[in-house]
């Protein structure tokens, strides 16, 4: 892929964010297959202990700011972008910037979610872990 079509292909992922959610939203989604309030629901229906719920919840809690922090910034960068195409006089190397700086909101993104996925897998106990990301029809 050329640069040009690398910037297209990032235009055009910018633009679907607007339909999906930012890059914290997107993130849990790629790494977990579901929202955190479905991921959320899902846990604490497997576990019944009042500690460790509470555990779990102070998780999805910290998670969610995450997820409002990193989207910010992704909202803030897609309103620039979008500034930016409406110039006529916008040059590759402010785009460039624009996509640097994407590229490392995204990285943020996926970087949060591995970390509380990673918090939430401490909370459960691996049959829990494994119930709650079985395949679809397994999980018992």
């Amino acid at each position: 892929m050329n640069r040009r079509q690398h910037g297209q292909a990032l235009v055009i992922l910018l633009f679907g964010s607007l339909f999906v959610g930012g890059a914290g939203m997107a993130a849990g989604l790629f790494l977990t297959g579901r929202t955190t309030t479905e991921l959320r629901k899902e846990t604490l229906a497997i576990v019944q202990e009042e500690d460790r719920r509470k555990a779990i919840e102070a998780v999805f809690t910290r998670w969610d700011k995450e997820v409002k922090s990193i989207d910010a910034a992704w909202g803030k960068n897609r309103k620039a972008l979008v500034a930016l195409l409406e110039r006529h006089d916008a040059s590759a190397s402010d785009f460039d910037t624009l996509y640097a700086q994407a590229d490392a909101i995204e990285a943020q993104g996926l970087g949060m979610a591995l970390d509380m996925r990673y918090a939430l897998r401490e909370q459960l106990s691996a049959d829990e872990w494994r119930r709650l990301f079985s395949v679809p029809g397994d999980r018992g």
